[in-house]
């Protein structure tokens, strides 16, 4: 079975806005399995779709959702996009924080049937909680959320411990995808652990892992892969 081909963050090729509305409507007319998108809380406890902690130096977390649309008119809530979503494509929900795991939870559940929806995240916490709530999402732990040596260190050490892997109880491991590409990924592979890769824009490397073992790839260039009719749908 070819990998399912997932949208980061609504986009379909690399000018495309992110984490809007507009750019999830053309993902999904597009044809991706699914929408990969962010989620944070405003402090009046709205759901909004941003990938910063920050908007203009102000954390997100610190301003209400009416003063955050006054400063970024494209900024969505995460209702909006499930409207959006629903019926028509798979969701990937990427909880940037912690603190709203049920919300997210009563959401996705109410508007999707179990196999159109990713939960993914870089705290392993998070995940642990979702899994509390309701076993059977599926959740996906991300790992190398940037280059330094302490990040480094830390893939390594999960690569051949997976104590975050198993602590946060997630169905599949979900990283960079250079990490997979120098090695660092077999451990899991070879115990039969399902793989995501983000975010992947070579197009040698999305026509190679087309034909590969690879649960899922999240790409900024859909359509770029679409438009050599190796997507799932035609291979």
């Amino acid at each position: 079975m070819s990998p399912l081909i997932i949208s980061h963050r609504g986009k379909i090729n690399s000018g495309s806005p992110e984490n809007v509305l507009t750019g999830i409507q053309e993902a999904i007319e597009l044809g991706v399995d699914m929408i990969e998108f962010d989620v944070r809380s405003t402090k009046d406890g709205v759901l909004v779709c941003h990938h910063d902690s920050t908007v203009n130096t102000k954390k997100v977390s610190d301003l209400n959702f009416s003063y955050l649309k006054e400063v970024k008119k494209s900024i969505c809530k995460l209702d909006e996009v499930i409207a959006v979503c629903k019926d028509r494509v798979g969701v990937n929900l990427e909880i940037k924080e912690e603190g709203f795991e049920d919300k997210v939870v009563g959401k996705l559940t109410a508007n999707f049937s179990y196999d159109n929806i990713f939960v993914t995240s870089f705290s392993s916490l998070v995940l642990r909680k979702i899994k509390d709530l309701d076993s059977r999402i599926t959740t996906g732990l991300l790992v190398g959320d940037g280059i330094n040596f302490k990040i480094f260190y830390k893939i390594i050490k999960e690569s051949i411990f997976m104590s975050e892997f198993y602590y946060s109880r997630a169905d599949f491991i979900s990283p960079f995808y250079k990490i997979y590409e120098i090695g660092l990924m077999k451990r899991f592979e070879n115990l039969g652990i399902p793989i995501q890769l983000w975010t992947v824009n070579d197009l040698v490397f999305l026509k190679d892992l087309i034909n590969s073992d690879i649960q899922s790839i999240v790409t900024d260039v859909p359509e770029k892969l679409f438009q050599t009719n190796l997507n799932s749908k035609n291979v």
